[in-house]
């Protein structure tokens, strides 16, 4: 009995660490396609706006052609506009300054009034992107679902593990089992948990707890 618990105990601990190696991978990668684009495709879409811009500004206003580079410099500005957005999705570049000046910043852009108060944090990259989809995914679901007047969020370090509660005064809606599911995945990925807790009318809190360094 003893060697079949110990088989289990190695038998866990190596998913464990596959799946902490498959998320650090991932996020390398994240983050090596966001440079690509930044400094790739977005670059040569704008030097190639830069270069219509100069040829039309020799051209009458109401010649035509001048109308029809005016549209291709536009679709040229949306297309940008486009691979911005996908990058950000990848990896937020603003996880460069760090995890807390990304979550003020994406605080900066709620719709919905935000007080965050986040004190000193080290981590590691894999742990600053979890924590930082784990708020985004926690915003969304308040915006969409809580009908919330505020949210709270709170970070801190604890020794060795990072802390985050996300709460809104909403009407109780607690993330759906999709979502749920996903938020746990993506924090069980990196060792950490976590739990929500959501009443109706008296709103919900998701808090993760996961190690600084995974």
């Amino acid at each position: 009995m003893s060697r079949l618990r110990l088989g289990l105990r190695r038998a866990l601990t190596e998913v464990s660490e596959s799946r902490r190696r498959l998320v650090s991978a991932a996020v390398a990668e994240r983050k090596r396609l966001e440079r690509d684009l930044h400094d790739g495709a977005q670059q040569h879409l704008l030097a190639v706006g830069m270069q219509l811009r100069s040829a039309q500004r020799n051209l009458d206003p109401a010649d035509p052609l001048s109308i029809e580079l005016d549209r291709a410099v536009n679709r040229l500005e949306d297309t940008v506009g486009e691979l911005r957005r996908l990058a950000h999705g990848l990896r937020p570049a603003s996880l460069d300054d760090g995890l807390v000046a990304a979550l003020r910043r994406l605080a900066a852009h709620s719709a919905l009034p935000v007080d965050l108060r986040a004190g000193t944090v080290e981590t590691s990259d894999v742990v600053a992107a979890t924590a930082y989809f784990l708020v985004a995914e926690a915003m969304t679901n308040v915006l969409k679902h809580a009908q919330a007047t505020g949210i709270r969020i709170r970070v801190r370090q604890a020794e060795e593990h990072l802390h985050i509660a996300v709460t809104d005064d909403g009407i109780g809606s607690a993330p759906s089992q999709l979502s749920l599911t996903t938020l746990r995945d993506r924090v069980g990925a990196v060792g950490g948990t976590l739990s929500v807790t959501s009443a109706s009318h008296e709103g919900t809190t998701i808090e993760a707890v996961m190690p600084c360094v995974s």
